[in-house]
């Protein structure tokens, strides 16, 4: 028997989940952390403090195998990226997003412009001839500007905003986020001469999750086995203590102007990673084929064929991680990163609605979807020359 329940996970200490690089890969000689955790490292914390659990309810401790199956129950779903006044109760506003990739703020505009993709006018250098590749539509611009550095995460508001197709300023410092790091260093005392021992002197970066005006957090839903929830967990790698507080159902709901703006006559979709998402092809969404010069087929969550029209994918992320059970590293895989946003089109040209997305909101694709991996939000978008 297993129940589903939604957690927030406030490190309140920071956080530091360490990447893929050694210890000593820079001048410096310091580890160095990723700005927010896997979800399979959050996938990890959360079967440690349920084990943990279940061992002091049997009263022994587990031996790795032990572990393995007491655990392989436990799953990760939908996972969000939390921030909040302090003291302040979980809503869904408190939710953060990762920006997406067709967001552009230029030097001179007030307003952020949209990417808005077209179809290709000149081929691209290539050397290998794949003619659904280059039959993907390319974003243009009206006037040339320099582009600003884009910000990490926005606000629930600025997000929602963008996927109903609303103008957004280009700055508003209230809904534009940033995590602070700091280097922390760590140093090992011999026990007799009471000095530092020189192979223990090592520092890394710390994610500060706590300050003065708001707290950062993961939201979880997880599926648990039958026992006692827990209520605290360590979380990174040198597994910091975080307090586990019941988030509501509302949590992972569709937002409402979402769904208003797509009961208009919306015949594209902006389909956004927001959490990283594993494709056995690289870049391109499991069920979508090249098929008679395009990339089409059905994701998993809809029934009928899309058209694949252009993708705006950033270089991929590279997750590693350690398995605590039998102490050996967790094979190298590329993902597709947080924010990149895929364009498209119903193959029969009829328009999309709010169910379809209600059935993407948080939805999953691709592989890894039991550790968080994979999920994705669905936004309007006006293909061009569809205008009307």
């Amino acid at each position: 028997m297993t129940a589903t329940l939604r957690f927030a996970i406030l490190p309140r200490d920071g956080l530091f989940a360490k990447d893929g690089r050694g210890w000593h890969t820079s001048a410096s000689g310091r580890g160095h952390g990723l700005d927010w955790p896997w979800p399979s490292t959050v996938l990890g914390a959360l079967r440690s403090a349920w084990g943990r659990e279940v061992e002091a309810g049997e009263g022994r401790p587990f031996g790795p195998e032990a572990w393995r199956t007491h655990t392989a129950a436990v799953q990760l779903r939908r996972t969000l990226v939390l921030r909040r006044p302090p003291d302040a109760p979980w809503a869904p506003t408190h939710r953060v997003w990762p920006v997406p990739a067709d967001a552009l703020c230029l030097d001179g505009h007030a307003d952020v412009q949209r990417l808005d993709p077209a179809p290709p006018r000149w081929p691209t250098l290539g050397r290998d001839d794949d003619p659904a590749r280059e039959a993907l539509w390319v974003p243009t611009l009206d006037e040339a500007a320099k582009p600003q550095p884009a910000p990490r995460w926005w606000s629930e508001d600025r997000f929602i905003s963008w996927l109903s197709g609303r103008p957004l300023a280009a700055h508003d410092p209230a809904a534009v986020f940033t995590v602070t790091r700091r280097i922390q260093a760590h140093v090992g005392i011999q026990p007799e001469s009471l000095t530092g021992e020189e192979g223990l002197l090592f520092s890394h970066d710390v994610v500060e999750t706590l300050d003065r005006v708001a707290e950062w957090a993961i939201g979880a839903e997880v599926v648990l086995p039958a026992g006692d929830a827990p209520v605290i967990a360590t979380l990174g790698s040198d597994a910091r203590i975080a307090l586990l507080e019941a988030l509501p159902p509302e949590a992972f709901h569709p937002a409402t102007q979402v769904l208003e703006a797509f009961r208009n006559k919306i015949l594209g979709l902006r389909l956004i990673i927001v959490s990283p998402t594993c494709f056995k092809r690289g870049w391109l969404p499991d069920g979508i084929e090249e098929r008679d010069g395009t990339f089409r087929g059905r994701l998993g969550v809809l029934g009928h064929e899309l058209v694949l029209r252009a993708a705006l994918v950033p270089r991929p992320l590279y997750v590693s991680g350690w398995d605590m059970a039998s102490g050996a590293p967790k094979p190298t895989m590329p993902v597709v990163a947080p924010g990149a946003v895929y364009f498209f089109e119903r193959a029969d040209a009829r328009p999309f609605d709010e169910t379809d997305v209600q059935r993407l909101w948080l939805a999953a694709l691709g592989t890894r979807t039991d550790e968080g991996y994979g999920r994705v939000v669905a936004g309007v978008w006006t293909p061009k020359g569809r205008e009307g």
